[in-house]
């Protein structure tokens, strides 16, 4: 059996949204991370001695352990800012999440680029009561295929 990868939570600064998304869109191409969130939000820091106040943009994200190195690398290489602030916590979450990372992740060095995007829409749906408690992946069931089939999903 194949072991299973460790993983790290990331979070990457960028001072602009845009800025941000691009970086996600950069490193995602790349398969360095899997993607995630770009908040915006206010912060304060110690820059140069002097406490600077303005918006900034935190990338949410994950990683494989072994990638760490090359997405700093690749981070820093993409990134407008002085310094490109990244940090790295060892991941702990849910089977269905670690399934979906082992997935998202297996055999990244052979696959192609991702496809950009869905030829799709979000929209929010009503789900009737029924549903809902087989509408989501248990961590306790079968993670071989943990991504939905329905292609409404």
């Amino acid at each position: 059996m194949e072991q299973e990868a460790k993983f790290l939570q990331v979070l990457i600064s960028s001072e602009l949204r845009t800025q941000g998304l691009r970086l996600l869109e950069h490193l995602i191409s790349k398969r360095l991370i899997f993607g995630g969130p770009v908040l915006s939000c206010p912060a304060r820091f110690l820059w140069k001695n002097e406490i600077v106040e303005h918006d900034y943009c935190w990338i949410i994200t994950f990683t494989r352990e072994d990638l760490r190195d090359e997405l700093i690398r690749e981070a820093e290489k993409e990134s407008v800012e002085a310094i490109c602030m990244i940090t790295f916590t060892p991941f702990d979450g849910s089977p269905a999440m670690r399934a979906l990372l082992q997935q998202a992740f297996h055999e990244r060095e052979k696959e192609t680029k991702p496809v950009a995007y869905k030829a799709a829409v979000a929209a929010l749906t009503f789900v009737p009561l029924s549903e809902i408690p087989k509408r989501t992946v248990s961590s306790f069931g079968d993670l071989n295929k943990v991504q939905p089939t329905d292609p409404a999903r």
